[in-house]
């Protein structure tokens, strides 16, 4: 079974633990699913009388016009409020192992979910204190300062809250008859309990589809010695990831073929779901009539890029600042090449009379997304300049469209790649917080043929360091993220 393996392994396996609440991660299947699935015209009675019952949460969120796409920040809630006196009163507070942000684009058809490591490190909203992302959940009004926490971080909007509890993960699973994952290798993780000694496909019910989704530790058998997972929570991200397309496919087909299904996933879903209060039940059926024929496979699944923190040798992770803007534009609805202020490194060079004005521009830089450096003092300039990396006028164009002043765009040979030099003239005025639209630029090759260069527009394509992100989740090179079938093979 999925659940124990044989006697015969060494070392050997111990009992499965007891699972306590501390343990406990939701996946975003079940509101994926619930999403999709009380929108179903067929049963429209019924799905207005339970949505009636659905919890709400009072939020101040990102509006979106009618067709547009919407983003939806979604959690898995370890909340006792439903739990048994005895284990709710074993753990106090609320957390989240869980956070992702899907992305529904109804015009194109598009779905796309970003994934957030527990352990990233973040500015948490309005306070400037650096801490782990789920310990935002777990404060006060801790739903508002986990969506804030996201869109001051990545420049994310938040359109809409789903909040799952997680005895509702287990219920839903069984509720579909188990997921089917694919296991290349026999796995355990003594701390989550999940015990595997089948290849192929595996199908998991409720309680081990918990252990898989929840596996931290994972620990995989290669020549008889078990081999730990050296990425732990990031691998489990991905893992999740599969998890869901594999669980929504199913669950999907079962509501194409049987729409009477959707009231067993309704009833699961409204005792364990709790939205936001501007999401009506007009916008829950106009989403899944546009997505009735949706596939899981068209579902674009994106790993949050980061790398270890140096201030804690590798216990935490912050966000690989360059390589995971592709994937994060995705979520902001920009091309996956375009730049955002997070990539440039920028340092303003005072070129008037008046004391502190570079420190000044800096700070409203900074507070932009901008990289800065120390600003410095430089001889007299009647006019703003703009430096930038041979190759890279799009880094210096991104720069000037926050500035009033007219600026000329200058190549430095001297700068680096992403680096940005802001000379701010006697024509400089300020700073705004959205950048101009783009309008052309007076451009010139190197540093002192300032005005000598040809005029281009700010939209124009450029040599760019940016990669196109990744279209869905890649499990070939890492042998710890697994669950879909290999080509030529199919799980139920």
């Amino acid at each position: 079974s999925a659940r124990h393996m044989s006697d015969d392994l060494d070392p050997p396996l111990r009992p499965r633990p007891r699972r306590s609440w501390r343990q406990r991660v939701v996946l975003t299947v079940l509101s994926s699913v619930v999403i999709v699935c009380l929108a179903g015209a067929s049963v429209g009675g019924y799905v207005l009388v339970k949505y009636n019952s659905i919890d709400r949460v009072g939020l101040d969120l990102d509006a979106a016009a009618k067709g547009e796409p919407e983003n939806f920040l979604i959690v898995g809630s370890d909340s006792r409020e439903k739990a048994g006196a005895d284990e709710a009163a074993s753990v106090s507070g609320k957390r989240s192992d869980t956070i992702m942000v899907l992305r529904v684009d109804p015009e194109s058809e598009r779905v796309a979910l970003l994934s957030f490591p527990r352990d990233l490190i973040v500015t948490i909203a309005d306070t400037g204190e650096r801490a782990r992302i789920n310990s935002a959940y777990s404060r006060e009004n801790g739903e508002q300062v986990l969506s804030d926490t996201l869109r001051q971080n990545y420049g994310i909007s938040i359109n809409h809250y789903v909040e799952i509890d997680f005895q509702g993960f287990e219920q839903l699973v069984d509720a579909i008859g188990g997921v089917s994952v694919w296991f290349p290798a026999l796995v355990r993780d003594v701390a989550s309990g999940l015990y595997n000694e089948q290849l192929g496909c595996v199908k998991l019910d409720g309680n081990a589809a918990l252990d898989f989704a929840r596996s931290r530790k994972l620990e995989i058998l290669v020549d008889g010695e078990w081999e730990n997972d050296p990425r732990s929570d990031l691998s489990r991200v991905e893992r999740q990831q599969v998890f869901v397309r594999q669980a929504l496919t199913k669950a999907l087909s079962q509501v194409k073929s049987n729409p009477l299904r959707v009231t067993d996933l309704v009833n699961v879903g409204v005792e364990n779901v709790s939205l936001d209060e501007q999401m009506s039940i007009g916008d829950i059926i106009d989403l899944g009539n546009t997505f009735r024929d949706f596939s899981a496979e068209n579902l674009e699944s994106y790993p949050l890029p980061v790398v270890d923190n140096p201030v804690d040798g590798g216990n935490t992770v912050v966000i690989d600042e360059r390589n995971a803007q592709p994937a994060l534009n995705v979520f902001r609805g920009l091309p996956p090449g375009e730049l955002s202020p997070m990539q440039a490194t920028v340092q303003v060079l005072n070129g008037t009379d008046k004391q502190g004005f570079a420190r000044d521009i800096s700070g409203a830089l900074q507070k932009v997304g901008f990289d800065m450096q120390e600003p410095a003092t430089i001889e007299a300039s009647a006019t703003s300049v703009v430096q930038h990396a041979p190759g890279q006028a799009n880094y210096g164009r991104l720069v000037a469209r926050y500035v009033t002043a007219p600026t000329t765009l200058v190549e430095n040979p001297d700068l680096g790649d992403g680096e940005v030099v802001l000379v701010a003239g006697a024509d400089f005025t300020t700073v705004h917080e959205q950048p101009a639209p783009a309008e052309p630029t007076k451009t010139a090759t190197a540093a002192g043929e300032q005005g000598a260069g040809t005029t281009t527009t700010a939209g124009e394509s450029t040599t760019s360091t940016t990669a196109a992100p990744p279209t869905t989740t890649t499990t070939a090179a890492n042998p710890y993220i697994f669950g879909e079938p290999p080509a030529g093979k199919s799980c139920d």
